[in-house]
């Protein structure tokens, strides 16, 4: 009786120690699930093109400090008064890869000096579909050559972030071109910020859903928010007359006017 005893409980302690090396290794199935959350990595050191396009063709990227620049030139000119030079100024920096469903973007960037005007993030964007502006934006990158807005705002389906005076979401596109349309396209409320000083870094995630997104600017070395904001993308308003009524999938692009110079790094997109 006392041997059966002792056998039992020698059993039970493997048992034990069993469930408990389960426990505390990681299993392959996890690790596999834990590498698919990545969908796109860049860590902005490498030849740009490998990842990137780019409308504009006045804008100048280069790599430095561990990241890349991405430079364009302040306009002379008022808009008003010669709206193609002052066009030309801008750009917009698009990922090859198409990003489809729930993602969250990540990446740095420091103010450069000269900075002086806005940048905007689009999100998922794709051609309305109508020719030539068809969904694939890359195919008709070269009416693109100039970045002009209205290339944009009226052409492409999208959610825009502009990073001004306060932050606004907007959905594109502004009308629709095919029903002679014209589309609600701000979701309220705009976001309060902080100023953004030339020179110092911070953090931008980007978590997109298909019924809100979220911007987070952080300041890197005071570790405090420069805006952190929720918009509900369910907003009737805006979806009234459209179609498709959600955006789900797309190419991300960072959209500078003329003036903005900015130093990027460690750009990653994830599945949420």
């Amino acid at each position: 009786m006392k041997t059966l005893t002792v056998i039992a409980a020698g059993m039970a302690a493997m048992l034990i120690a069993s469930c408990a090396g389960t426990v505390n290794a990681p299993s392959e199935k996890n690790d596999i699930k834990a590498d698919q959350l990545i969908l796109f990595e860049d860590s902005m050191t490498k030849n740009w093109e490998e990842n990137w396009f780019l409308d504009g063709k006045n804008a100048v990227l280069e790599h430095r400090d561990g990241g890349l620049a991405f430079l364009t030139t302040a306009s002379k000119v008022d808009k008003r008064v010669d709206r193609a030079a002052f066009d030309a100024q801008h750009a917009v920096l698009w990922t090859r890869q198409e990003f489809t469903g729930d993602i969250r973007i990540s990446y740095t960037f420091t103010k450069l000096p000269g900075c002086s005007w806005q940048k905007l993030i689009y999100v998922q964007a794709r051609g309305i579909g109508k020719k030539p502006y068809v969904e694939d934006i890359h195919a008709w990158r070269d009416l693109r050559a100039v970045a002009k807005m209205d290339k944009y705002y009226n052409y492409m389906n999208l959610i825009g972030l502009s990073l001004r005076d306060q932050i606004r979401c907007k959905r594109y596109p502004w009308s629709d071109v095919v029903r002679n349309l014209k589309l609600e396209t701000e979701f309220r409320p705009r976001a309060e910020r902080k100023e953004m000083q030339i020179g110092r870094e911070y953090r931008v995630v980007v978590e997109k859903r298909r019924k809100s997104i979220m911007l987070r600017i952080t300041d890197t070395g005071s570790g405090e928010d420069n805006v952190h904001h929720t918009w509900d993308l369910a907003d009737e308003k805006v979806l009234k007359n459209r179609e498709p009524r959600f955006v789900e999938k797309g190419r991300i692009g960072i959209r500078q006017m003329g003036g903005h110079k900015i130093l990027m790094r460690d750009f990653k997109v994830q599945r949420l």
